[in-house]
Formats: C-alpha cells, sequence, structure tokens
C-alpha cells in the first residue's frame, strides 16, 4: 500500500495537469476560432451590397454560429438575431472599427457575449450603420470544457484500472512477501526446516529460493557444528574414561599371565583373551593421545598380519554370535605393508562387526589392486552417494577414484538390508546411526582410518547384499627390513 498511494498520487496529478493543458490549449483555439469568423464576417459585410434584412442577418447569424446586430451611430437597434426589439438602445455597446476582434463583454437579456464591431463602408443611410458580431460566453466555455473533458475523463478511467490492477497484484506481492517474511523470521529463531513456497519464477520466486537455500545450509552447518561440539566432548569424557581404563586393562592382562603361568594352561583361549588386552590396551593407548591434542604416531605392519590378529577375535565372535564368516585374504598381502597397521585394524573391526551385527552371513576378501580394477557383477541396489542406478552399476564404485600407487581393496558384504533411506547419505558422519542403542562412530572411525591409510570407503548394495569397499595404500617393504612376517598363511 505505501508504493500504490505515491503512484496513485502521481498518476492524479499528471490527469490534472493533462486537462489542464487542454483547457489552455482549448481556450487559446477557441480564442483563435473567434477571431476568424470576426474577421471572415467583417471583410465580408463591411463591403457588402446587399441590405441587411432581418431574414439576411438571422442567416448570416446561424450559419457562423453568432449573433448579429445592426445599429445606428446612436446605439438604436435596426435589426438583431437576438430577441431585442428594433428601435432599444443598447447603451454599453461602444461602437468603433475593429478589424480584429477585441473580446469586449457585454451583458443582453441575462447572457454574456463577447463582442466586436465594424461599419459598413457602403451605407447609403444618412446616418452610418454599424454591425456588432457576438459570441455566446456559456458556448465558448462549453467547448474549452469539452476539449479538458476526454482527457481528464481518459486519466481519471486510468487511474481506477491502475488502482485496480495494483491492489490485485499488491495483496498477491505482500502476500507473498508476509510469508517469506514468516520463513526469515523462523529461520532467524533458529528453525532452520523453513521451506519458502516458490509460486512463480520472478524476483520474489527467486528470493524464496535463495532463503530456502540458505536454510538448508544452515541446517547442515547446524548439523555440522552440533557434530563437532559432540566430538570435542566425547574426546574430553574419552581421555578420562581412557585413563581409568587402561590402569583396568593393564591390571587384568597381568592377572591373565599369572593365572597362565601358575596353572600351565596352553589353552588358546587364553591367548586370544590376552592379545585381544594387549590391543584393547593399545587401542586406549592411542585413544589417549588423541584426547591430549597430540598426532599419534605412525606404526607400519604387514597387511595379511594386521588383517589375521583381527580374524582371530572376530572369529570367536561370529561363533558366538553364530555368524556364517568366510574370508579370503590373497596372499601376496603378505608381502605388502601399510603405514599405519592400528588404523587398518581398527576399521577391518569395525566393518566386520556391524555386518555381522546386520546379517547372517558374512563374506570378507582382501587382495591387491591392479592397475585396471575389474568390474564386479551385480546389480547396484543403493549408493551412498545418493545417485540412482544407471549403466555404471556393474562397475566396482571405487573404480572411478583416481589414485597413483599401489592400494588393496578390502571388502565386506553381509546379506542385511542395509542402512535405511534417511541416513543411507550420511553414515561415514560422527553420531549418525539407526541403532537406537548405537552412538554412529564406528563408521566415522573407518572414514577417518581411510584418510590416515591414504584411501577412501564407500557402501553399496550388489545383488541383494550390502558391500562395504576400503581401498588403501600398501608398499613394499625393503628387503633387509625386521620385524615383519613374510609370505603368511591364509586363513580359510
Amino acid at each position: 500500500m505505501r508504493l500504490l498511494f505515491p503512484l496513485l498520487a502521481v498518476a492524479v496529478v499528471a490527469s490534472l495537469g493533462v486537462a489542464a493543458a487542454s483547457y489552455w490549449l482549448g481556450d487559446r483555439w477557441e480564442r483563435q476560432q473567434v477571431a476568424r469568423r470576426y474577421q471572415e464576417i467583417e471583410s465580408t459585410l463591411s463591403t457588402a451590397s446587399f441590405p441587411l434584412t432581418p431574414l439576411v442577418v438571422k442567416s448570416i447569424a446561424d450559419l457562423t454560429g453568432t449573433d448579429l446586430i445592426t445599429l445606428d451611430e446612436n446605439n438604436i437597434v435596426s435589426q438583431s438575431s437576438l430577441p431585442l426589439p428594433s428601435g432599444s438602445s443598447i447603451e454599453r455597446l461602444v461602437l468603433k472599427h475593429q478589424k480584429r476582434f477585441s473580446d469586449d463583454v457585454i451583458a443582453i437579456a441575462s447572457e454574456n457575449y463577447r463582442y466586436s464591431t465594424f461599419a459598413l463602408r457602403t451605407a447609403t443611410q444618412d446616418n452610418q450603420l454599424w454591425v456588432a458580431v457576438l459570441f455566446n460566453e456559456s458556448d465558448l466555455r462549453e467547448a474549452r470544457w469539452r476539449m479538458a473533458s476526454f482527457p481528464l475523463l481518459t486519466g481519471l478511467s486510468t487511474i481506477i484500472l491502475l488502482t485496480s490492477v495494483t491492489l490485485l497484484f499488491a495483496s498477491r506481492l505482500v502476500r507473498r512477501l508476509s510469508t517469506l517474511q514468516e520463513c526469515v523470521g523462523r529461520i532467524s529463531a533458529g528453525e532452520f526446516t523453513a521451506i519458502v513456497p516458490n509460486e512463480a519464477n520472478d524476483e520474489v520466486g527467486r528470493l524464496g529460493v535463495a532463503v530456502t537455500r540458505m536454510s538448508e545450509q544452515l541446517l547442515k552447518m547446524q548439523e555440522r557444528l552440533q557434530r563437532q561440539q559432540g566430538e570435542k566432548v566425547l574426546h574430553q569424557v574419552a581421555g578420562g574414561l581412557a585413563h581409568q581404563l587402561r590402569n583396568s586393562i593393564t591390571g587384568a592382562r597381568m592377572a591373565l599371565e599369572l593365572h597362565q603361568q601358575r596353572c600351565e594352561l596352553s589353552d588358546d583361549s587364553l591367548d586370544v583373551a590376552l592379545g585381544q588386552l594387549e590391543e584393547t590396551e593399545a587401542h586406549v593407548r592411542r585413544l589417549l593421545t588423541v584426547a591430549s591434542g597430540r598426532e599419534e604416531p605412525e606404526s607400519p605392519e604387514i597387511a595379511l598380519a594386521c588383517l589375521q590378529d583381527s580374524m582371530r577375535a572376530l572369529i570367536t565372535t561370529a561363533k558366538h554370535l553364530r555368524i556364517e564368516l568366510n574370508t579370503n585374504f590373497a596372499p601376496e598381502l603378505g608381502n605388502v605393508r601399510v603405514s599405519d597397521g592400528p588404523s587398518l585394524q581398527a576399521a577391518f573391526s569395525n566393518l566386520v562387526l556391524n555386518a555381522m551385527y546386520e546379517g547372517s552371513r558374512v563374506t570378507v576378501e582382501c587382495a591387491l589392486l591392479s592397475e585396471d580394477v575389474e568390474p564386479t557383477r551385480g546389480t547396484l541396489e543403493n549408493r551412498a552417494d545418493g545417485r540412482k542406478p544407471g549403466s555404471a552399476a556393474n562397475v566396482h564404485p571405487l573404480a572411478s577414484v583416481q589414485m597413483s600407487g599401489d592400494f588393496a581393496l578390502l571388502t565386506v558384504c553381509d546379506n542385511g538390508k542395509g542402512p535405511p533411506p534417511d541416513v543411507a547419505s550420511e553414515i561415514f558422519e560422527p553420531f549418525v546411526t539407526s541403532k537406537p542403542e548405537g552412538l554412529g562412530l564406528g563408521l566415522p572411525l573407518v572414514a577417518r582410518c581411510a584418510r590416515r591409510l591414504d584411501g577412501a570407503v564407500h557402501w553399496d548394495r550388489v545383488d541383494q547384499q550390502t558391500r562395504f569397499s576400503l581401498r588403501f595404500r600398501v608398499s613394499t617393504p625393503p628387503a633387509d627390513a625386521d620385524g615383519f612376517e613374510q609370505n603368511a598363511s591364509v586363513i580359510k
């Protein structure tokens, strides 16, 4: 409405200005017409050879749209087209010969007339005869108003039409702007799920799209900030918990070792338990290092040895859960090493444990990658990156990742249902989980380990199975390197 009033004011002023100009032009044009008609009458009658009888005066008045009066020099009326009796006197009429219309005014019979007079040159009478040419003032005024009425009516009709159309569009615009204002207010209050309706592809519609996009970006930033804050709190809590847990693990490991020595037991279960305690103690030390803000040192190890160490505990867990666990590790993995063995073990253990909790049959494979990754047969049902199935469904998801050097590919498949659609694209983000008792930290740990190993992790659905693929860099150790097992046996 604030925009409408100035527009209406401008339109009204413009219409009145045009009407005033038209009135002024009409008055000027009418005066020119009167002057021309008077000159024509004066030039015609001043030298006329015919007598000005009442019929002639009446006829000339009708033809020229004027009124004529003939008078003698004493202002006595001889003939008149007005209802004036012959012999009457008009005292206020000034007699003077005028070539041009003088625009004098006289009132006759309650009517105002503009007039000029001239003398007849051919008059034969003893007294000189005068002719007064009169123009009715009301007729002149009506002509001027006719000139001004058309632009005035046009302007008023334009104002009415402009007001109606402007009110219609203004109401729609105000409604859309009110909706946009409401959504911006909700966003400013922290509600980043506001979506502005996109009714039209105009400036307001594009502004609404921009506001919706801003809301989505703010929502992502809020989620990222919450995750970062959660990770910070988790680091602080984990630091204190790890400090206490390290002491407990050390005591438990020493108790098991003393018990094994005193009883002289050769049961493999105690060795597995001691190995798990040592591995847990190593993880706790790494957790303390991370919580303190220090960079944990890398520990290069043989790739096959890392996988086999983790499989000892995983086989026990699979037996306890009655999970069918099939493994296939390429022997060539015994000839290469990874930059950080604990990272590979942590990623491998988390992937296999997740698979065992999701399905009843788990298949684990790991082999070196050649320069050209061979396609994996199967139908792609879902992808972590949100892309729809297409012609590249049979190509391994990591085949398009351009990496130089030697790499190994670890795949973990299970016959479970896979991640739900609402979290499928964010399962590698911290605190994203579909399990009521889960924290959403396992797969983010796998992603961090993959980055530490200079690799990548991906998941998809192939042949009704969920497949996680971990690609990591490997290198050949020097020929004189000590402390690494070579040509390790393959676990079947």
